[in-house]
């Protein structure tokens, strides 16, 4: 059972998941119901802390009252929540070292677009049957690199700002267009302003993606909404309905790379948006050596590009 201990403070991290249950739960049979234990097993897990911390930290003003939170709950709970993530990490890395095989998360453009390249030096390698790829935007990589869902991901930023926990390294830099129809009178401009395009409908992505990302803060820097728009999460649905002319959409010049009847145009300068694929490695991740392979291969890919 792992726990935290010092020499006058010892709490049990099995505590600390009831409690973090409790205080987001607000109820003493919502939590032992989740965790499948007595309600009087939650009681004593609050008295427990309590002894241990030296204060109290949960009271009812009487048996039907909700739970009142008291400063020093806000604080252990907190930490708490801190202290269950990095138990949860501890676990998974520790499974991971016995490992022999190698996760890679990769973004849906930039990670697609890089993986072919990678895919084949771990060919070259022999080393295919060992790996194990999955595609999910950006934002999910990240979270789930954290979580240790991953050992290492290929995935798209707006810029270069830290990202906390991760290492980050960038492999090469896109350019954010609006794509038309190839027939469309806008296909005939060599650059565009974003307000150009009021009397047209607006092909976006969801708000869980980068361009998207990129497109609502071109929104507030401007000051332009397009009075048309529709929301698709496929890139090929979104060029499919470019291409029947149905809109104009904002997304990475490397998707419309080898796409017929559609046309990248960029934005004047000052709208202009960037892109940035990049390797990102947990920076607590302890690589065993079947792991530490793989990432020599992807070293010297990144290298190449």
């Amino acid at each position: 059972m792992f726990c935290y201990k010092r020499k006058d403070f010892y709490i049990e991290f099995r505590d600390l998941r009831y409690f973090i249950d409790l205080v987001e739960s607000e109820s003493y049979h919502a939590t032992a119901q989740k965790n499948q234990v007595t309600r009087p097993a939650i009681s004593a897990m609050v008295k427990r802390l309590e002894e241990e911390c030296g204060v109290q930290l949960v009271f009812k003003k009487s048996s039907q009252a909700p739970l009142v939170i008291t400063p020093a709950e806000q604080v252990l709970y907190k930490r708490a929540k801190k202290l269950v993530k990095e138990e949860n990490l501890i676990k998974i890395q520790v499974k991971r070292a016995n490992a022999n095989n190698f996760r890679l998360g990769y973004s849906e453009l930039a990670g697609k677009a890089w993986l072919a390249s990678v895919i084949t030096h771990l060919n070259q390698g022999r080393m295919l049957a060992n790996i194990e790829t999955k595609e999910e935007n950006s934002h999910l990589l990240e979270q789930h690199l954290r979580e240790g869902r991953f050992d290492v991901i290929v995935f798209s930023r707006l810029g270069d700002e830290p990202l906390p926990g991760i290492k980050t390294t960038p492999l090469q830099r896109y350019q954010y267009v609006l794509v038309v129809a190839k027939d469309s009178p806008l296909a005939q401009l060599d650059e565009i302003r974003i307000a150009e395009i009021k009397d047209t409908p607006l092909i976006m992505r969801h708000k869980r993606f980068l361009s998207r990302t990129s497109l609502d803060r071109l929104f507030a820097k401007t000051g332009f909404q397009p009075t048309k728009k529709l929301i698709v999460d496929n890139i090929d649905a979104t060029l499919q309905l470019v291409r029947q002319g149905m809109g104009v959409s904002y997304l990475m010049d490397i998707a419309v790379e080898n796409v017929p009847c559609v046309k990248a145009i960029p934005l004047v300068p000052s709208q202009l948006s960037y892109c940035y694929s990049s390797l990102g490695i947990r920076e607590n991740f302890i690589p065993n050596e079947v792991q530490k392979q793989y990432l020599e291969i992807l070293k010297k890919n990144q290298d190449l590009n």
